[in-house]
């Protein structure tokens, strides 16, 4: 399976015409290519500033099947045209590729404040900053200090074992290097 060259490096604003304060949300595209291991987190190809909800991102996650290989050698598919997906639905896909050689599962999901793992994981990244910079938006010292706060108690939940079972599934944020 090839990657596109640009993976986990994009962070657009697909609502850049709008006026400057006009009410946006954050959507990511991730990949996983590890369904049977629930502690391998799913890898961000970007995220994508959105007035309109899901829909222009979901088109971008419908249209990057193509730069993960040829139609030649994919099957068992599952909505890589987006078929299924009801309007104002986060997009969700599923193909094996290169003959069954690769299972690869496509998502977009709205970042959500209290979804600690994909934010963690977004910031640790680089995506987070990157995509608050597009909006005109400096990570100044108030909010570095919340991100900070996120991961004392992420790393409090995994000392105690009480991490979201969301962790079981889509794996616990990477240790940011310092």
């Amino acid at each position: 399976m090839k990657y596109p060259r640009e993976f986990g490096r994009v962070v657009e604003d697909l609502s850049s015409d709008d006026p400057p304060n006009t009410p946006k949300s954050l959507y990511v595209i991730f990949t996983d290519t590890n369904q049977r291991d629930f502690r391998a987190p799913p890898k961000p190809y970007g995220v994508f500033w959105s007035a309109v909800g899901p829909g222009p991102v979901n088109n971008i996650a419908i249209e990057l099947w193509a730069k993960f290989g040829s139609v030649k050698g994919r099957d068992s598919e599952h909505n890589i045209n987006g078929k299924d997906t009801q309007p104002g639905e986060c997009y969700d896909g599923f193909a094996c590729l290169n003959y069954g050689q690769t299972a690869l599962s496509m998502f977009v999901r709205k970042v959500e404040v209290d979804n600690e793992g994909d934010f963690m994981l977004l910031y640790e990244k680089g995506l987070i900053e990157e995509a608050l910079v597009l909006r005109g938006i400096e990570m100044d010292d108030r909010i570095k200090g919340a991100i900070d706060i996120m991961q004392t108690v992420i790393d409090w939940k995994r000392e105690k074992g009480a991490l979201d079972p969301l962790y079981e599934i889509f794996g616990y944020p990477e240790e940011k290097e310092k």
